[in-house]
């Protein structure tokens, strides 16, 4: 793979950002970019860091010699390898390590404007760090928000959005921008259709990691809020071991919120804001449109917190009720979400509420069962369990030394 140019324009009121990369794999002569209103053009970096975030994990999972033409932060340059070698232990025999090849180095910051920035989905985590770095929450001092970053074409390909069904988020996220009196940046991106990957396994780390870079004329410090706290570091592609890793002479890219379980985020700072409450969108059925189904797993385990909280009545974007047998939806079989399981069941324990410590702790139990029966049989592993058993037995009869 090959990173050829990268330029920056104005065209039609827009600010665009775009790389001329070649590889066999992704296409020949094809154009990566990244576009924003006009009067965030000096905010764009004309430099190789924000396609070279893009192209990494591509290279990797095709074994492809990555080239890059144009200047490449050094800084990056360095923290490669590590992310790499991240990447490699974690996906072993879909992702190798490759050869960089970086022509030209960029090793001084440039001219940026020292604002801070995070990006913003209207989700529980993006809420979290936006209302955590308000001015008014006093941050730590150089930390304090100044914009909120929304892009068309991470959360889907950008090629998926033909019903127009971004407007009414957009309209959302201003609405919120406008409240807590920060600026609100819409963009989009082709990167997704350009490099189609498997954004939640390979990908969106990268995806933002690169969006951030491509304003670093404009922010020195871009928040990615976390998924998951530092009790749990899963193989995701946006991590506290990976994120602060594309930072490059300008911009401090920060992964934050990992001190805080998702259901702690709700619970210590989300609930306590009327505003931000009842503008959470956190659906995975709308298709990028502004709208709760109230019905799909990620929009259960986050009425279920608030049900623990009392406050379900009181969100204007969920149903005021949980559904029938909401608990299938909780889908505990899935380590990730029998963590956030746990995680609400921690939250119903801390506030002493009964009903949800009994639903919970149980579906804890069978999602753990399932957990460990990994594909097995019933009866396999009910075989296994006596097995365990016999023996298990049998060690607690040997001498103490032996057991």
């Amino acid at each position: 793979m090959r990173l050829i140019s990268v330029k920056k324009r104005l065209e039609d009121g827009k600010a665009i950002l775009s790389a001329q990369i070649d590889s066999q794999q992704f296409g020949n002569n094809q154009y990566v970019y990244f576009s924003y209103p006009e009067k965030y053009f000096d905010y764009l970096s004309e430099t190789a860091d924000p396609f070279f975030a893009a192209m990494l994990i591509p290279a990797m999972m095709t074994e492809s010699e990555l080239e890059i033409v144009p200047p490449l932060s050094q800084k990056i340059l360095e923290n490669q390898s590590i992310i790499q070698d991240i990447f490699a232990v974690w996906h072993p025999g879909k992702l190798s390590r490759v050869k960089i090849i970086a022509n030209s180095l960029i090793t001084e910051p440039g001219q940026g404007k020292g604002l801070n920035a995070t990006f913003f989905s209207l989700g529980v985590d993006s809420m979290y760090s936006m209302l955590k770095y308000l001015p008014r929450n006093e941050p730590p001092p150089g930390k304090e928000l100044n914009s909120l970053i929304y892009m068309k074409g991470l959360e889907l390909p950008l090629s998926t959005y033909c019903n127009g069904q971004d407007k009414a988020v957009v309209a959302n996220m201003m609405k919120v921008a406008d409240h807590y009196n920060l600026d609100l940046v819409v963009g989009e991106t082709n990167i997704r259709d350009v490099f189609p990957l498997n954004w939640e396994y390979h990908y969106y780390g990268p995806g933002l990691g690169a969006t951030a870079l491509s304003l670093s004329n404009g922010f020195s410090i871009v928040f990615i809020p976390s998924s998951h706290s530092y009790a749990f570091i899963y193989h995701d592609p946006s991590s506290p071991l990976i994120d602060g890793l594309w930072s490059n002479e300008n911009t401090c890219i920060f992964h934050d919120g990992s001190e805080k379980e998702r259901a702690e985020k709700v619970a210590d700072l989300i609930v306590h804001d009327p505003f931000a409450l009842g503008r959470l969108r956190v659906c995975v059925a709308n298709e990028g449109g502004d709208y709760n189904c109230g019905k799909c797993w990620k929009c259960v385990r986050t009425m279920v917190t608030l049900e623990i909280l009392g406050r379900l009545k009181d969100s204007e974007s969920f149903p005021g009720i949980l559904p029938k047998n909401f608990n299938v939806e909780l889908r505990t079989y899935n380590p990730v979400s029998l963590e956030y399981t746990r995680e609400n069941l921690k939250l119903a324990k801390r506030v002493g509420h009964k009903e949800m410590i009994n639903i919970l702790s149980r579906e804890v139990r069978i999602g753990s069962l399932d957990i460990l029966r990994n594909g097995m049989t019933v009866s396999g592993f009910v075989k296994d369990v006596l097995l365990y058993c016999y023996l298990r037995l049998g060690k607690k009869n040997l001498p103490r030394k032996m057991a």
